[in-house]
């Protein structure tokens, strides 16, 4: 498969993605974890940037760990948690690439 690279802006600063995924869907990522992270960070004034990434990626992992918990108990609903985990992993990486820019 061939790799898109992909320009976005989160907080503020640009970061350039390598992925598989088309640039539509980065777009969306990068939006959810720009959007997460001005959220955290109008609660917390002052917090670093990586203070806010494990913030952020700690509500990701908590809505996905839902998810599996609603799937697990109703196996009968139909939520795609194949796709929540693949787009939990994707904002976790981007926000682990930007704590390690930050260091």
């Amino acid at each position: 498969m061939d790799l898109h690279r992909v320009k976005v802006r989160i907080l503020g600063e640009e970061y350039t993605i390598l992925s598989e995924a088309g640039e539509d869907y980065i777009y969306s990522l990068a939006d959810d974890v720009d959007r997460k992270l001005r959220e955290l960070g109008t609660g917390m004034p002052g917090a670093s940037k990586q203070k806010l990434a494990i913030l952020a990626a700690l509500n990701f992992a908590d809505e996905l760990q839902q998810v599996k918990e609603i799937k697990e108990k109703s196996p009968s609903v139909s939520i795609g948690t194949g796709e929540i985990e693949e787009k939990t992993r994707k904002l976790i990486t981007m926000l682990e690439e930007g704590i390690i820019g930050d260091l």
